[in-house]
């Protein structure tokens, strides 16, 4: 199944690269041009992944704190964690 849709993507990705080289003549630019469409098609996920990890940074020194104080009780920890991550949403 995996393999059906890796091939179906491979063609896909062939077909607008062809279409591209068609366009300017010159694979390079259209291995340029396939890029920028791949990266706008991705942007929104990579977008969300930036504001996750910038938003774990923010928590990291709160998690520090709670894990110096639960740092012997990992359950406690854990639900503690949660329930900041809970408050942050």
């Amino acid at each position: 199944m995996f393999a059906q849709i890796w091939d179906g993507l491979a063609k896909l990705m062939e077909f607008v690269l062809r279409f591209f080289y068609q366009l300017t003549g010159n694979y390079g630019i259209s291995i340029i041009l396939l890029t920028v469409v791949i990266r706008l098609a991705l942007y929104p996920v990579i977008h969300k992944q930036n504001l996750s990890a910038r938003a774990m940074q923010e928590l990291q020194p709160e998690i520090k704190k709670l894990q110096e104080k639960y740092g012997k009780d990992p359950q406690k920890l854990n639900q503690e964690i949660m329930k900041l991550y809970r408050e942050k949403e």
